[in-house]
């Protein structure tokens, strides 16, 4: 399964908004930071069918959810910073459970993808550090 250019936009404002740069003094790095779209391409790849399905459902909704959830007529990639917290705050609060987990969903994928990088485990002092990146997070070789 491959996103759609949009959808991969969707998909990093809401990694964005989870994970943001420089959020504080003893981590400046954020998913923007870091080679998510890699580590989004080798989850689609290697992921089974039913967690990819989910994937795509779990962003459709989180997109759309600002017109539902603060009433703003506009997909969650085209809100600010605050506005993205704010949605994702009242998700997380939801009566409906599967409306609930969508944040949680999106933290997990977007933390295991943050967390490989050896940069970030040093800066929030995960001991031992990885000596490399992983294979999706190296550059590839050029011929």
């Amino acid at each position: 399964m491959k996103l759609l250019a949009f959808e991969r936009r969707w998909l990093r404002a809401i990694f964005e908004a989870i994970l943001p740069s420089n959020a504080d003094d003893q981590l400046s790095l954020g998913v923007a930071d870091v080679p998510i779209d890699r580590f989004v391409d080798d989850v689609l790849e290697h992921a089974p069918g039913q967690f990819k399905a989910g994937l795509r459902a779990s962003l459709w909704v989180v997109a759309l959810s600002p017109l539902f959830v603060i009433g703003r007529f506009k997909t969650f990639d085209r809100l600010d910073a605050r506005a993205r917290s704010e949605v994702l705050r009242c998700l997380a609060q939801s009566d409906i459970y599967l409306v609930r987990e969508q944040p949680l969903l999106f933290k997990m994928v977007a933390c295991l993808g943050y967390g490989g990088m050896p940069a970030v485990q040093r800066q929030i002092g995960i001991h031992p550090t990885d000596s490399s990146p992983p294979d999706w997070a190296r550059e590839p070789e050029r011929e």
